[in-house]
């Protein structure tokens, strides 16, 4: 019996290599695609952090839009959600595989519009984030939104009235393809030089323990500056969300640290996060749908 008949599987690498790009691409023009709604994800891994800032600090990005910032026992909540997602566009062409992967970053404060402030629930913050608020008053308006593609940059701003834009991301995240990966890392690059950064960001979930729950529908809110009005829009997680509470003598759990980029972007982020204490991550990733297992010798 040879050598390679002794186990029953292939040697396999350590690590395998996959090619990087370095590209600069310029656009072909420009196809009509169905604006059909609800628009699906195929799959999604997101981390969300919040943190409670006071209300003074949101008012004047809110209050000329016709929109209040929520009060959790008095303070305001201030979150970013860095996800990875893949949807099927249902048709492709050449130079358009019909396929989207894409990083993005929403920097968000929750809200209502101003007319409905009698119709808001009172609640606290953990409420919030573990069941939601039933009468989907509250959303998250979204101050910025940064994400590496340029046909979702496309979609967000012309479907869901996005204050959206293209940049780049590094990132290190906890999934099934990446074992032995803890930690939660990324950075947010500057859109016109990547060498510089909006913020980066470190989430370790070491020692706490998650409570299960689910807020969806997830209301986002958008100004619609044409209009001058406020639009919502409804997105459904499909699934349990972890939610961690981060106690206020854990300083390592969450870091968030500014760059150097002149986008206004990060001196937002600097206004509404600044230095402050984390006080809750929530994760949620959809299900795995195929799973392919290690070759084995077929011959034997």
């Amino acid at each position: 019996m040879t050598k390679s008949h002794l186990s029953p599987l292939p040697p396999l690498p350590p690590t395998i290599t996959i090619p990087t790009f370095t590209v600069t691409s310029t656009p072909g023009g420009d196809i009509s695609i169905p604006s059909t709604l609800p628009f699906y994800y195929a799959a999604i891994q997101t981390v969300w952090i919040y943190w409670q800032v006071d209300l003074p600090i949101l008012e004047p990005y809110l209050t000329p839009l016709g929109m209040t910032p929520a009060s959790f026992d008095g303070v305001g909540a201030v979150g970013i959600n860095f996800f990875n997602a893949a949807a099927l566009y249902g048709q492709g062409q050449p130079g358009n595989p019909g396929v989207g992967g894409f990083n993005e970053t929403e920097l968000t404060i929750l809200a209502f519009p101003t007319n409905q402030a009698a119709n808001v629930p009172h609640m606290t913050l953990h409420d919030f984030v573990t069941q939601g608020d039933q009468t989907k008053r509250i959303g998250a308006y979204r101050v910025w939104v940064a994400c590496d593609s340029a046909v979702a940059v496309a979609a967000g701003r012309q479907l869901f009235f996005e204050n959206k834009f293209l940049t780049q991301y590094t990132y290190n995240v906890p999934s099934l393809n990446n074992p032995g990966q803890a930690l939660y890392t990324w950075t947010c690059h500057d859109p016109v030089d990547a060498a510089q950064s909006i913020y980066t960001a470190q989430v370790s979930l070491s020692g706490l323990n998650p409570v299960p729950g689910n807020m969806s529908e997830w209301i986002d809110l958008s100004y619609v500056e044409s209009a001058k009005r406020v639009a919502g829009s409804r997105r459904n997680y499909l699934g349990m969300y972890d939610t961690y509470f981060i106690p206020a003598a854990n300083h390592n759990a969450v870091s968030v640290s500014m760059g150097q980029s002149t986008h206004p972007m990060r001196a937002d982020m600097q206004q509404l996060i600044g230095t402050r204490a984390a006080a809750v991550v929530q994760i949620f990733q959809s299900p795995t749908c195929i799973a392919e297992a290690q070759p084995y010798w077929a011959d034997l």
